[in-house]
């Protein structure tokens, strides 16, 4: 019925809706997705005002057309929505005893952006009206295979039409808007709780690396909130500063779309040593003596936790 409603619609009248994200490669931050949407009658306003790919554009001028749509916000002209989510929740899902990819993760994000414009857009819908009858197309930056990505957004919104493509922000106004919005909130986000010291935030920055080994705590991983302790260049920071070595239970590594190894991950079939934060690593030649643990709970026999007098 929607696709129906939405055939019979003027063009001009129906919706467009763009989404792209922010922070997914970074080791410091959250991810932000971003959503925009706007009649495509519209949408000639956005290019003739200069919206393209976030990361081609100044901060100046993101903050700008940020500006622009704040301005021109409403039904005649563009609304947008986003979905932020910190750093140590990535991490906490990536690492989880029933962990979550990095792909899951944002498919997850998307879908909730989707749903508040839907909520939206539901408001200016006539008596028995969809939503979804009065969206054109929605277009989306891909997310891993192009097709795999569209047919799993389509599996869970039906009544709307996808357009999945790389580099989609540079071809849509509309897909350049969401990435404007969800670049300049990750970028406030990142500023209010850290210094220009922190450098882009990405793993092969030095200034970033530098700035992660100024936050190691031996025992505890990281001091700050800001990183992403299941990313690979956490683990090799880690190894490098001498983190306290722990020894639990986890399964092998696993390696995401994006690259980004995971380095721990609570599994009682296997076990290997980790470092303080979580870091794989070999037994040390100097661990303790095991036990017979007679006379200790079953906790700690079960485990073969042992008592040590020194780090």
């Amino acid at each position: 019925m929607a696709i129906k409603a939405k055939a019979e619609g003027e063009g001009e009248d129906l919706y467009v809706a763009g989404i792209d994200e922010a922070g997914r490669g970074p080791v410091l931050g959250g991810m932000v997705y971003g959503i925009a949407w706007c009649k495509r009658s519209f949408e000639k306003n956005l290019k003739s005002r200069g919206f393209a790919d976030s990361k081609q554009l100044t901060p100046e001028k993101r903050k700008e057309l940020m500006n622009f749509m704040e301005e021109n916000r409403g039904e005649a002209g563009v609304d947008y929505a986003s979905d932020s989510m910190c750093a140590r929740s990535i991490g906490g899902r990536m690492l989880d005893s029933t962990r979550s990819s990095l792909n899951e993760i944002a498919l997850e994000q998307t879908c909730r952006i989707l749903e508040e414009m839907l909520v939206k857009l539901g408001e200016r819908c006539a008596e028995g009206q969809e939503a979804t009858a009065l969206i054109d197309t929605v277009y989306v930056d891909t997310l891993g295979k192009a097709d795999l990505h569209r047919d799993r957004l389509s599996s869970k919104f039906p009544g709307l039409q996808f357009v999945v493509e790389s580099k989609a922000d540079a071809t849509y106004p509309v897909v350049s808007a969401a990435s404007i919005v969800a670049k300049v909130q990750r970028d406030e986000e990142l500023e209010a709780l850290a210094s220009s010291a922190v450098g882009s935030g990405y793993p092969g920055d030095e200034r970033t690396k530098t700035w992660l080994c100024s936050q190691v705590d031996r025992v505890f991983g990281f001091k700050s909130p800001l990183v992403r302790f299941s990313w690979s260049t956490c683990k090799e920071v880690l190894e490098k500063s001498g983190a306290v070595e722990v020894t639990w239970d986890c399964d092998e590594e696993e390696e995401d779309g994006a690259q980004q190894k995971l380095w721990s991950s609570y599994a009682p079939a296997r076990k290997r040593t980790a470092q303080g934060g979580g870091v794989g690593k070999r037994a040390s030649k100097h661990a303790a003596a095991e036990s017979s643990g007679v006379g200790r709970q079953s906790f700690f026999r079960s485990r073969k936790l042992q008592k040590i007098d020194a780090f």
